[in-house]
């Protein structure tokens, strides 16, 4: 054992020392003496054991009983009812509500249209902007929808004997003097027509004219005072608009159903008479149930006006699979004005008729383009035969929108009035080339193009 007290492994020598290190105060050249012997180190007293906590005193003890606690309780609950009286006197004036009118529900509702509110009658506003309860709608539309029944003969049978056929369709009442609006398919060939009203009356009724290509036609019943529709404007409808549908389909008259607008401008090619088939186009679509029987019946907004005049539906079963077409009220409304009045409808042409250019056939017959409308024929005189267009060209564009087959040839001249200026692109052979044309009238000995 060292002078220090510590203890060295066996074998292992005390360091030695040859430089002063700093603190050292031996003088240089002197031996060095051993430091005095450190005495050992007193042992420490064992800590005392910590004292146990205190009791509380009296006073708080018998708070933590309940003795006052109870006071903290009622504070707290007189706290949250002030609060809730505040919110519920204060929230309904900051928003002009008089509190002691909303306490006895006499407050006035509030309908909320193109951005604007009034005070009105109570009105439950969708998302698209019309009325999610269509009960109003249907009490003032189905007063002016009549159901169409028709009666034909036809002879389909190999003894060439007549048959007789019976399709029921639907109508609008344009006018209050008898005048109806349906498709010219519901009373194609009809030999008698029996109209019965919403009341349940049932009148005879007279094929006025008809226009094929717009699938547009006029009955007149004698009657007058009749309710006719709110006629609406086709050209501001938006799609996702509510619209209501009502007819009879499948017979059942007066029959009301609701969707929205999905789609327009849409252009479809319908079978009439199970052979001919006529291109209607800017047509409305919707997802409103329509099935057959609705053909001729009224599709309204969300204020009751007709904007469109149910004909066609896309369907694999034969029923309503939510693809529904409607003509827009404005050209349908033209066209029975021109009937009514005697006059002979207009159809504006350019005198061509053609097929679709696919893919295929583009690379089978080696085609400049992929798409177009390939021309077959062009009527002589025409205006497109004025024009230059010859057969075998293909029109790939009108006034600038690309043409992606013959449908939309002839929804582009449709959109235009007879006298209105058309740009035409087309390919002749390798060419690329662009004309002006003006429309001319469509001759009756023309076949639809």
């Amino acid at each position: 054992m060292n002078g220090s007290g510590g203890h060295l492994p066996p074998g292992d020598d005390p360091p030695q020392r040859n430089t002063p290190m700093p603190g050292d105060y031996s003088a240089p050249g002197r031996a060095e003496q051993a430091p005095p012997p450190v005495p050992p180190m007193p042992p420490v007293p064992p800590m005392p054991p910590a004292p146990a906590a205190l009791p509380a005193p009296p006073h708080k003890q018998k708070k933590e009983r309940g003795g006052g606690g109870w006071r903290l309780w009622l504070v707290a609950i007189i706290s949250g009812v002030v609060a809730a009286l505040l919110i519920l006197l204060l929230m309904p004036a900051i928003f002009g509500v008089n509190p002691y009118d909303l306490v006895r529900g006499k407050v006035s509702s509030q309908v909320t249209t193109g951005g604007k509110t009034s005070k009105g009658s109570s009105t439950v506003i969708s998302p698209t902007g019309g009325a999610s309860d269509v009960s109003g709608v249907a009490r003032k539309v189905t007063p002016s929808v009549v159901n169409i029944n028709v009666k034909s003969t036809t002879s389909t049978n190999p003894f060439m004997l007549e048959t007789p056929q019976q399709g029921t369709g639907s109508g609008v009442i344009y006018t209050s003097g008898g005048y109806i609006i349906t498709n010219n398919h519901v009373v194609e060939g009809a030999q008698d027509i029996t109209v019965t009203l919403a009341s349940g009356e049932e009148l005879k009724g007279k094929k006025v004219g008809a226009d094929p290509e717009n699938d547009i036609a006029v009955v007149k019943i004698d009657k007058t005072g009749l309710p006719a529709i709110t006629v609406g404007n086709s050209d501001n409808l938006i799609v996702g608009q509510l619209v209501v549908a009502v007819g009879s389909p499948l017979g059942f008259e007066q029959t009301v159903t609701a969707g929205i607008i999905s789609a327009l401008h849409r252009v479809v090619g319908a079978t009439s008479s199970g052979t001919s088939t006529t291109v209607l186009t800017d047509l409305i679509q919707t997802d409103a149930p329509i099935n057959p029987g609705n053909s001729g019946g009224a599709l309204c907004d969300g204020s009751a006006r007709l904007i469109g005049i149910n004909a066609l539906i896309a369907s694999e079963s034969g029923g309503s699979e939510g693809i529904g077409f409607a003509i827009p009220i404005n050209t349908a409304a033209q066209v029975a004005d021109d009937i009514i009045a005697g006059r002979p409808v207009s159809h504006p042409y350019i005198g061509v008729m053609g097929q679709t250019v696919t893919q295929s056939v583009a690379s089978q017959y080696n085609l400049p383009v992929y798409q177009g409308a390939y021309v077959t024929q062009v009527v002589p005189g025409s205006p497109a035969a004025k024009a230059g267009i010859k057969t075998g060209d293909i029109i790939v564009a009108i006034d600038g929108k690309p043409v992606k087959s013959m449908d939309d040839v002839v929804a582009g001249v449709r959109s235009h009035q007879v006298g209105d200026k058309l740009t035409v692109t087309y390919y002749q052979g390798s060419s690329k080339k662009t004309v002006e044309l003006t429309l001319a009238e469509k001759p009756t000995t023309v076949p639809q193009q």
